[in-house]
């Protein structure tokens, strides 16, 4: 089928590259690239920028009514009450981040509406990457 499109699948870009495989090659790990380190830091982020907008009430709130899925543990403490982080935790931030952040940020006044914008498009671009991977 690929062949009748013009297309060689035994060509990529290692091609060319006789000792490099492409299914030899490292494969990032999720839970402490992503899960640890992207998304910690992405937290802190959040974290300080919804004190600069009074809206971590909010954030703790709607993480704390988060309804069960299968698949999601529901958390047991409002985030900042967790103290340590596991990778289990990390992954279920992941699943549901974006939502908890746009309920957080729902209703801005007038000077929060481009930076509540921007805020969502960085991590909506941020947990896609991470659903992907």
């Amino acid at each position: 089928m690929f062949e009748t499109l013009g297309m060689d699948l035994e060509k990529n870009v290692f091609h060319g590259l006789h000792p490099v495989l492409a299914p030899g090659l490292h494969k990032p790990d999720l839970l402490h690239t992503v899960y640890l380190g992207l998304f910690k830091h992405l937290m802190h982020w959040i974290s300080g920028f919804l004190k600069k907008h009074a809206q971590l009430q909010a954030f703790d709130d709607t993480w704390k009514v988060l309804p069960p899925y299968p698949g999601f543990s529901v958390p047991k403490k409002a985030y900042r009450e967790v103290t340590q982080w596991q990778g289990k935790e990390m992954r279920n931030l992941g699943r549901c981040l974006l939502g908890v952040l746009a309920v957080a940020l729902r209703q801005p006044d007038s000077r929060q509406v481009i930076p509540f914008k921007d805020a969502l498009d960085c991590v909506w671009a941020l947990v896609d990457f991470n659903m992907m991977a």
